[in-house]
């Protein structure tokens, strides 16, 4: 079987890709998503930044073609050389083949995001709304109130938004580690001796699968529980750090609360706190 982990994924204009499945070519365009097996394929062919696929098609039939563009020349280049090294070979006296016919055309899955793309995507929304909420309550207490206020509008912004969004960021798998050894399944996890990175033990789910989990204790063994709907989050059994975690966490909310309380209460210190305008 050949290799097709090395052939690029081109992602073009319009949200549209093109990879190379086993024996297929899938091509993504919006919400639609194409299968074109390789013995559909006449040709493949790079047109600077373009790629175009051909398909086979009858005599005295014009072909169809799908056509990706916006892509790097250098991968549209490889890509077709790749792709053409797959095509299987014509065969003499074989009947002619209608490559439109065998595309298959089914609704695109919608690309599950990694947890790192989910936790950093929720830090860019905790940012963007910090800045939106700090530049409102500026303009709010230049009208409402006194202008100095926009001082403290800062001041009590920048400091208690970011402990606020990290808190929000951190509590959910701080509570996985109280709830999962009552509510998860606790298995053993062996220390894997560097098979999968420094620090990780390998622990198997009720349907057989093998799951990586990162613990810097230097056992041989320790027990993990993990959330059945999603076997690949655990945490150790013996909730060891759990204190120490709720004890950092309890404490930036209480700065964060104490600080977002001033912050809202300035639109309500008027002129008779900070004197008159002049």
């Amino acid at each position: 079987m050949s290799n097709t982990s090395s052939i690029p994924v081109l992602r073009g204009s319009r949200n549209t890709v093109l990879r190379v499945d086993g024996e297929e070519l899938t091509l993504r365009q919006g919400k639609q998503e194409y299968g074109i097996p390789l013995a559909a394929v006449a040709r493949v062919h790079a047109r600077q930044r373009a790629v175009e696929v051909t398909l086979k098609a009858p005599e005295g039939t014009a072909p169809a073609s799908h056509r990706v563009e916006g892509v790097s020349e250098a991968a549209a280049i490889a890509f077709a050389d790749a792709v053409t090294a797959l095509l299987p070979p014509a065969v003499e006296g074989a009947p002619a083949i209608d490559g439109a016919a065998l595309v298959v055309t089914r609704a695109a899955e919608p690309e599950s995001a990694t947890p790192i793309e989910t936790f950093w995507r929720r830090v860019k929304w905790i940012l963007w709304g910090s800045v939106l909420a700090i530049v409102a309550m500026c303009v709010l207490v230049s009208f409402v109130a006194h202008p100095v206020l926009i001082v403290f509008a800062l001041i009590t912004g920048v400091i208690g938004f970011p402990f606020a969004g990290a808190v929000a960021l951190l509590l959910p798998d701080h509570l996985d580690r109280w709830l999962l050894p009552r509510r998860g399944i606790t298995v053993i996890a062996d220390y894997a001796h560097g098979a999968v990175g420094p620090n990780g033990y390998l622990y198997g789910d009720l349907d057989g699968n093998t799951w990586k989990y990162v613990d810097r204790s230097g056992r041989l063994r320790i027990e993990v529980s993990y959330d059945p709907r999603n076997p690949g989050k655990a945490v150790r059994a013996d909730g060891r750090g759990k204190w120490w975690e709720a004890f950092i966490l309890g404490t930036a909310a209480a700065v964060a609360l104490f600080f977002l309380f001033g912050f809202c209460a300035l639109p309500f210190l008027g002129e008779e706190l900070m004197g008159p305008t002049p």
